[in-house]
């Protein structure tokens, strides 16, 4: 009995799949689906060195040989603020998340890969969202290898001193880490290492963004997809890092002359001292750009401007979306997380909002005097006829206010960045592809408080990964036809590198003649033009006229930040 048992046991081990390395084997477990597919998943897989102690604020390194290991619970979560208190979080957090097709391929390149990258602002977030049975069954039982990393967060992926020796970015050159994992690792991932598509959303897609034009990174994968995030905004790539990194500095006493002994000071700091230290340093009275580490120009991970990197790079493939009105999800959305959000607007001031403090938040926040001086007055009237005049006068209620609050909001961070980035990689000649996401069933349901039922930031996340960031939602027959259009134009570029197919051919590919071509989707999929063309040209000529770019939150000439004028 107890042989037979024995026996048991290990056919029972013996049937889970194993995912071979180049540092060991990975025990993983395969999801079985009710059409009889099968999925095998990894999960926790480390592709470098725990990023701690003499690693801390460094370029991470390949993980050491590690024979065999259970490959079935998600990985702990990078540091971050835990603004729930319900993160299980280390700093020892550099893994992925593998899911590949049962049966290797017939093509013996093997699949095409997806390596999706979590948003949060480059502040929050994690590859748990992403790492679902939904994503198993919708892409991979498709054909496609789905691989999720994690990257360093905040303060610890992005902290600098400026110098090559205390640089930041190291949440970027972890991506880059993971992607040399999952290409020298490609056969057993059953994987076409020519055929990766790098895509994310949010910060996800400002990293991809940032991935494609890095001499270190751009000829690591085959195209891109980007998801409401560029690398063109303000809170995407500013100097900021630096500033708030010093402040951090003076709070904890490791002043000193050195980076590198500034940054050995900082490596003795517990995780919660630094986490204390940068909430202590942490301010945004005056600022549209909440998010102190992030991206920066720093003549290593990016050795250019992004625009020459533009033109020196090969032309990907680049599939873009965006949704009505971007910025609704960082204004009433959440209304309780002020914290991180701090232009969120409370129950109270949403129901007191009005004309004067639509101007209000222009005047102080979005074009303060500080950094137009005499031009101010003359700037701020300007946006606020533009976004007012979007409608008649009698149309100007509270609701109107609230909309157009928000519409500034996601303009700036999410829609103007992207439409400049579609015109510099469509005048270098990347073949690119833009979706307006439209549907909102699911607002109109469960969220009918709220304002204003555009769709917004984040909004498409049930249909594409299971679970969104704005409750459950039960699938209606529309929502089946959306979800199904966009699941097929996703699935379809990453494996042919455009999301045009038999079944769903309204799709054109962005030109010089029609630079904002876009496809409109919702229950049906629907070519139009352009895309938001008032408004690119509203801040395309407002950026022209002015010292200080809005949108870039730079000042041109002396490449100051706000905060510095």
């Amino acid at each position: 009995m107890l042989l037979l048992l024995l026996i048991s046991t290990v056919s029972a081990l013996s049937s889970d799949p194993v995912l071979e390395t180049h540092v060991g084997n990975f025990v993983g477990k395969t999801l079985e689906f009710g059409n009889g597919i099968k999925v095998d998943a990894f999960y926790g897989v480390p592709f470098a060195k725990p990023p701690v102690n003499d690693l801390r604020f460094e370029k991470p390194q390949d993980v050491e040989f590690v024979k065999e290991r259970e490959a079935k619970t998600l990985p702990k979560v990078c540091i971050q603020q835990d603004y729930e208190n319900a993160l299980d979080m280390s700093e020892d957090c550099l893994y992925m998340n593998v899911f590949r097709p049962h049966e290797s391929s017939v093509n013996k390149k093997g699949y095409p890969g997806l390596f999706f990258i979590h948003g949060g602002n480059f502040q929050v977030g994690s590859s748990h969202i992403h790492s679902t049975e939904y994503v198993a069954e919708h892409y991979v039982s498709q054909g496609i290898v789905v691989i999720v990393p994690q990257y360093r967060l905040g303060l610890f992926g992005f902290a600098s001193t400026g110098p090559e020796q205390f640089a930041g970015n190291y949440g970027l050159w972890d991506l880059r880490r993971a992607l040399l994992f999952v290409r020298k690792n490609a056969n057993n991932l059953y994987l076409d290492a020519s055929k990766i598509t790098v895509g994310g959303h949010n910060a996800g897609a400002a990293a991809t963004s940032a991935l494609s034009v890095s001499e270190h990174t751009r000829d690591l994968f085959l195209q891109s997809l980007q998801l409401s995030g560029s690398i063109f905004a303000e809170w995407t790539l500013s100097n900021r890092p630096v500033i708030q990194t010093e402040k951090i500095v003076e709070i904890l006493k490791c002043n000193d002359q050195s980076s590198a002994s500034i940054k050995k000071c900082l490596r003795k700091k517990s995780v919660r001292e630094l986490e204390v230290a940068a909430v202590k340093a942490h301010s945004v009275e005056g600022e549209i750009n909440s998010f102190d580490f992030t991206p920066r120009l720093d003549a290593d991970f990016f050795t250019s401007d992004i625009g020459h990197l533009i033109e020196t790079s090969k032309p990907k493939s680049t599939l873009f979306s965006l949704t009505e009105n971007e910025g609704l999800l960082y204004s009433i959305y959440y209304s309780h997380a002020t914290e991180m959000f701090p232009h969120t607007l409370s129950a109270e001031k949403k129901s007191k909002f009005g004309l004067r403090d639509f101007i209000r938040f222009v005047k102080e926040v979005i074009a303060p005097e500080n950094v137009f001086g005499n031009k101010h007055k003359q700037v701020t009237d300007k946006i606020i006829d533009f976004y007012l005049k979007s409608k008649p006068k009698e149309e100007h209620n509270r609701k109107f206010y609230i909309e157009m609050y928000a519409k500034l909001i996601g303009d700036i961070m999410f829609v103007m960045p992207q439409l400049l980035e579609l015109r510099h990689k469509t005048e270098a000649g990347w073949a690119l592809y833009n979706i307006l996401n439209v549907h909102n069933e699911f607002i109109t349901k469960n969220l009918r408080h709220l304002e204003v039922h555009n769709t917004t930031h984040s909004i498409e996340f049930a249909y594409l990964f299971g679970k969104g960031v704005m409750g459950e939602h039960k699938f209606s027959e529309s929502d089946e036809k959306y979800r199904k259009l966009v699941l097929d134009a996703i699935v379809t570029f990453v494996k042919t590198r455009s999301p045009k197919s038999d079944d769903s051919p309204n799709f054109v590919k962005i030109n010089r003649i029609h630079p904002l071509v876009y496809t409109e989707l919702s229950t049906t999929a629907t070519i139009k033009d352009p895309l938001f063309a008032n408004e690119l040209k509203f801040w395309s000529q407002l950026t022209n006229d002015y010292d200080f770019d809005i949108i870039r939150g730079i000042h041109k000439k002396s490449l100051r930040l706000r905060t510095e004028l």
